[in-house]
């Protein structure tokens, strides 16, 4: 009897795993910013979040869309580590801008990479799916350094061989270019 009714919970527990059913941790809240995306008037939340870390980097997290406490979108397999809202391309509405941990088409090492994306008031529209800027890089920034209402990407990039510098980008058309480098000292001047 004891026998058949550990066989019985087995398969109840096998059935729940392969349809998800089974209880997952709570993903890790990373970050959460919250701006009006689309002109509404209305504020969207968005967050990235993490399932879990590997070497040291964010995996298995979701990029989600709140409006009213509630998830409106989730773009989910990115495995993000960063997130800001700016508006990059000078329309006057801020784009959601996400560092992600993730191999590329182009390039096929799992890198940190930069995201950029609209929101069109039911899902995120990619406009930039970058697969590197001019150097692998670490970390990233947005800040309208110009007084323009454009934001620039600021990156700190490595490369072997060669010294840490920050590489300065402006939006163009379709991705960004590089505008100028700057000493790596002076990044936390530059992102105040």
């Amino acid at each position: 009897m004891m026998r058949r009714l550990t066989l019985v919970l087995m398969c109840a527990f096998a059935v729940a795993l392969m349809h998800g059913c089974a209880r997952r941790a709570e993903p890790t809240i990373l970050d959460a910013r919250s701006a009006d995306l689309d002109g509404d008037g209305r504020a969207e939340v968005v967050r990235v979040t993490c399932a879990r870390r590997e070497n040291g980097h964010p995996m298995g997290g979701d990029i989600i869309v709140l409006r009213d406490g509630k998830p409106v979108w989730r773009q989910r397999n990115l495995n993000p580590w960063k997130l800001r809202l700016a508006d990059v391309d000078g329309d006057g509405r801020d784009e959601i801008v996400t560092g992600v941990w993730k191999k590329s088409p182009k390039d096929a090492v799992m890198a940190k990479r930069v995201f950029v994306w609209t929101w069109n008031g039911k899902r995120m529209m990619p406009k930039w799916l970058g697969s590197r800027l001019s150097r692998r890089f670490v970390d990233f920034e947005l800040k309208d350094l110009n007084h323009d209402a454009w934001a620039e990407l600021m990156a700190r990039e490595v490369a072997p061989g060669k010294p840490q510098r920050i590489g300065v980008y402006r939006w163009r058309v379709f991705g960004f270019d590089w505008l100028r480098e700057e000493k790596p000292e002076r990044w936390r001047e530059l992102v105040r």
